[in-house]
This record gives C-alpha cells, structure tokens and sequence, in this order.
C-alpha cells in the first residue's frame, strides 16, 4: 500500500524539496500550501518529473478554518494518511531588536508558528491515530547566542518546542499512537532568511533530506526534538545510529 504524507509549506522551500524527495521514494504527497497559484506552479514542476502521486491542498496556517476544512477532506478523501509535515512558518524581521517588535507583529509569528502548529496536530491527531501516524514539526534550536538572534523567530519557535515536547509527553502517557516530535534540519538557504548563505549553510536539498530521513525511519521520536546530526535537542541521547540518511 502506497504510504501518504502531508506536507505544508510545500510549493517551496525546504517543504518542496522534501515533497520532491518523498515522491520520488513513492511516497502519494498532498501539497498543503496558502497560496493556490503558487501551489499549482509546484505541482507542476513535480508533474514535469513524471510524478503523478502528488496533490495540491489548501491549508493557511494563519486561517484556522482552512485547517479544519483540509482535516475533513483527507478524512473523508486519504483516511490511510501516514505523516503530517508541519513545514510552514513564517519568520518575521529577523534584524529587529526585542523592544522594537510591536505586540502584533510578534502575535502574527504566534499564529502561524505557534497556534497554527497546534491546531494542526490538533485537527489531524484523529486521524493519523487510526494508522499509528506522526507528525514532524520543522523547528530551529532555540539556545540564545549572539550569531542568531532574532526576536520574534526564536521567541515563536521556542514555544513550538515545548509544545511539541508537552504534546509528545501527554501522548506517551494516555496511549496515543500518534508520535509528534519536532525535527531540526539546520540552517538552509531559503526565502525565509532570505538566501543567507555562509559556511554553516545549507542547500534545500540537504534540508529536505534531513526530513524525510525521520519522516521514513521506524524510530520512536515521541516528544523529541532532533537536530541534523542525530542528536536530541536540550538532551543527551544519541540518535544518529538509529537514523541513516536515505540515498535516491
């Protein structure tokens, strides 16, 4: 049986990139993005290829009905759905120093970042529980230092790892077979930081293969928090032996 993955954030990016891998290894892929030209753009870049296993789907994580309405239609649609990619994310200015962020502007990183995350493990649990499903939440590490620093980013994203670790907990104690664990696939040259480039850089390609590694992988990642080179974030355990890169 052909194994289902959705992925927000897909038409570009490092959400495209892992699309773009996880259907060349078979994988049916629905394309949530916000913008439905955009997204029809990527689909057919990934049609060119001769990769019909794809979709598009229309989730905006700063509309909540748009999650909603994307859950119903796979339940009813792709009830077999295997893994939720929560991809998408905003960064905000990222040059702006602390008190110079306005309460909105930080409240619109919140929303897509933080409640829009939330809202879709929210949504979905339901029915990844049905097939012992996960959800990979694409996420930065989130220890202050003075080579990355922006404000509204880190203060969103750390955040969104606790949240992940809280979720991923409850769900370990309560017997729910869905695994929620946040993946850290470093710095990437994308849109969101506007192409920054440097020696700790890298290209989408390695990004989005960092992700489908976890994403293909039979490891119990419940509530963790890993980071490219295998390690757990803010923990001890080694996970690199477990998690070997895939290779087309």
């Amino acid at each position: 049986m052909t194994k289902k993955v959705l992925i927000t954030g897909a038409n570009r990016g490092i959400g495209f990139e892992t699309a773009h891998q996880l259907a060349h290894q078979g994988w049916y892929v629905l394309l949530g993005v916000r913008n439905i030209q955009r997204g029809q753009a990527a689909l057919a870049k990934l049609n060119a290829e001769n990769l019909s296993n794809v979709e598009l789907i229309h989730i905006d994580l700063n509309d909540l009905d748009t999650i909603a309405e994307a859950a119903n239609d796979v339940k009813h649609h792709h009830p077999d759905l295997k893994v939720v990619v929560n991809n998408a994310g905003i960064a905000g200015d990222m040059d702006k120093r602390p008190l110079d962020f306005s309460v909105k502007e930080l409240d619109d990183l919140m929303k897509v970042n933080v409640e829009g995350n939330f809202e879709m493990i929210k949504q979905f649990t339901p029915i990844l529980q049905k097939n012992h499903g996960k959800i990979v939440c694409v996420t930065i590490p989130t220890i202050i230092n003075n080579f990355f620093k922006p404000f509204g980013y880190l203060t969103s994203k750390s955040a969104l790892n606790t949240l992940i670790k809280l979720i991923g907990n409850d769900f370990k104690q309560n017997h729910i077979p869905v695994q929620v664990f946040g993946v850290i696939p470093g710095g990437v040259t994308t849109d969101l930081n506007d192409h920054m480039s440097g020696w700790m850089m890298h290209s989408v390609e390695e990004g989005g293969q960092i992700i489908a590694t976890v994403v293909n992988d039979s490891h119990n990642h419940q509530g963790k928090i890993i980071n490219r080179m295998g390690v757990v974030s803010l923990g001890a355990k080694h996970v690199w032996s477990k998690i070997k890169p895939h290779r087309n």
